[in-house]
Parts: structure tokens; C-alpha cells; sequence
């Protein structure tokens, strides 16, 4: 995934006018990718001693796995940012296909 600091930060700000509470704790959720099953259990192994919950494993219509992990954490921009490229990292240290970004819910 490509990851862009000034993006995440209008992106804060829209969640702001939203509503969301940017300064407080949100359920951070984030998505990976692959079509081996096992390699996305590796990366869920690396992320559950981390506060990280397995939300789903499933199996998509083209035969790809989406691994979905979340965590109830407190975010800034920069924060997110090296999150991203974070996970970009383990994607590829576990070699799984994509890391494909994430998503937020208000608690």
C-alpha cells in the first residue's frame, strides 16, 4: 500500500468534522492479502502479542484470503503513517502479497 503523510493528515481532519474523537482511542482495523492462508496466519502471528485482534480470516470469490486485524488504539497522522509503512514491511517479511490499508470505527 502506498502510504502519504499529508493525506492521512486531511484525512484526520475529515474524520474530525465527522465526528470521530482524533484524539482519542478508535478501533483501528487494517487488511492483508494473499492467496496461501498459512501466510496470513504468519502475519497474525507477529501482530497478536501486539494488542491485535483476528476480526476475520476468510476466503474471497477469486480464491485470495483477506486477513483482517484491529486494534483499539490512538492514532495521529504520523502515527498512522509509520503504522502503513509498518505493515508494508511485515507484508513483505512474510511474504504476503499486499498490505491494503486500513479503516477506523468510532468506539
Amino acid at each position: 500500500m502506498q502510504t502519504d503523510l499529508g493525506r492521512l493528515e486531511n484525512t484526520f481532519k475529515q474524520m474530525a468534522s465527522d465526528g470521530f474523537d482524533v484524539n482519542g482511542p478508535l478501533k483501528w482495523g487494517f487488511f492483508f492479502f494473499d492467496s496461501d492462508k498459512s501466510k496470513l496466519i504468519k502475519v497474525f502471528d507477529e501482530l497478536k502479542d501486539h494488542g491485535y485482534q483476528q476480526e476475520d480470516l476468510n476466503q474471497l470469490e477469486d480464491d485470495e484470503w483477506r486477513l483482517f486485524v484491529s486494534k483499539v488504539d490512538i492514532l495521529t497522522p504520523e502515527k498512522l503513517h509509520k503504522r502503513n509503512i509498518a505493515f508494508n514491511e511485515l507484508a513483505e517479511h512474510c511474504d504476503v502479497a499486499l498490505y491494503d490499508g486500513w479503516d477506523v470505527e468510532k468506539l
